[in-house]
């Protein structure tokens, strides 16, 4: 018994997620239709990611980037500016949970070897906003994302497009904060340059590479799954154990539990008279993610969204990914690596981290309002 509430511990939100899909098949027994409700197009993208990812993690090469780029600075206030913005531009191409679980420890190790611990909660609050508002501009820059691509079938073009104001608008706020609350004063780096195995990192990028194709829609996303199977299978089997299967497992609940929700009609009258204009599917998925986490939320609510909406419940996702800090899984990542190193300065870390982004998202909201 002590094994099952164990396992069940290790992720709450597929434990909850897994609860959810169970009641909800007591209302609608199971039948083919269920097979419907798999996307397996953003499970085959996400598992593909997370083996390319995970072994460019193991590579070093994100820490490699960032030593190389905060070794040309000697101030606190330009190698947190670096530090963001490298966590900012990686984020739209390897995830946000990913590049905030090489570049928050480095971050850490950073500011304390300096002598700079009195930074590294705000470089940190800022590193995960830049994670996650740079991730939101590419379809592969979070999971919420690769989800929606796929189920509304968008063109890579349109989504980015849709994207940009928020991209932007984050971009100059994480810039004017960085800036102002960092100050011009000298430190003197010494991290050691870590040594990159480039024939095993050539075969991971190859591996991402192909998978965004098939994000791109250039190759079908089952090919991208055979090439990533097989060079795992042949070279790097340990690779296998680097896959979040709770995230994989927690998609395939939500998409149980959106499609028997589907097919529930008492819930018709939430579709016609709350997810009906653009504003007020924006702010449903926006306060939505806080309780839920924006990945549930984008799953749970496009069975509700009808495709003309498609815009604000990506706005409202993504610019969700702030506020609580359990409104984005990659905020957990951070708190989790900020407790263990502060342990007590969680309160002050709570505080500045809600503040900021309150301000964000109302920035962010006004800016969209109008685009």
């Amino acid at each position: 018994m002590t094994k099952i509430v164990a396992f069940f511990k290790k992720d709450v939100v597929f434990s909850i997620a897994l609860l959810i899909a169970i009641v909800t098949v007591f209302i609608v027994p199971p039948s083919t239709d269920y097979f419907g409700y798999i996307n397996t197009t953003v499970l085959i993208i996400m598992f593909s990611l997370m083996i390319a990812v995970g072994g460019m993690l193991e590579a070093n090469l994100f820490s490699k980037i960032a030593i190389f780029l905060t070794s040309k600075f000697y101030s606190i206030r330009y190698i947190g500016l670096v530090i963001v913005f490298s966590t900012f531009f990686l984020g739209m191409w390897v995830t946000n949970d990913a590049v905030l679980l090489t570049l928050v420890p480095f971050t850490i190790i950073l500011t304390k070897q300096t002598k700079q611990e009195k930074y590294t909660l705000i470089i940190v609050i800022l590193q995960t906003f830049a994670a996650n508002m740079g991730a939101s501009l590419t379809p592969m820059g979070d999971p919420q994302n690769i989800y929606l691509y796929s189920y509304y079938n968008l063109g890579f073009g349109e989504f980015v497009l849709t994207m940009l104001p928020v991209t932007i608008t984050s971009f100059v706020l994480i810039f004017v904060t960085t800036y102002f609350l960092l100050p011009n004063e000298f430190v003197s780096p010494t991290m050691v340059m870590p040594k990159i195995n480039r024939k095993h990192l050539g075969l991971y990028v190859l591996i991402f590479v192909v998978t965004v194709l098939a994000v791109l829609k250039v190759i079908p996303a089952w090919v991208a799954f055979v090439n990533t199977f097989f060079f795992t299978l042949i070279f790097f089997r340990h690779l296998f154990k680097k896959v979040d299967y709770f995230l994989l497992m927690t998609f395939v609940m939500f998409f149980i539990i959106s499609g028997n929700i589907s097919q529930i009609h008492i819930f018709d009258g939430f579709r016609e008279n709350v997810m009906n204009s653009n504003i007020k599917v924006y702010y449903s998925s926006l306060l939505t993610s806080q309780i839920l986490s924006n990945v549930p939320a984008s799953v749970l609510l496009s069975s509700f969204t009808d495709k003309i909406y498609w815009k604000a419940l990506l706005r409202g996702v993504n610019v969700g990914a702030m506020g609580s800090l359990i409104a984005s899984l990659a905020s957990l990542i951070t708190f989790k690596f900020v407790t263990k190193a502060f342990p007590t300065q969680k309160k002050e870390y709570v505080q500045t981290y809600t503040l900021l982004s309150v301000i964000f998202i109302t920035f962010i909201s006004l800016i969209i309002y109008f685009f």
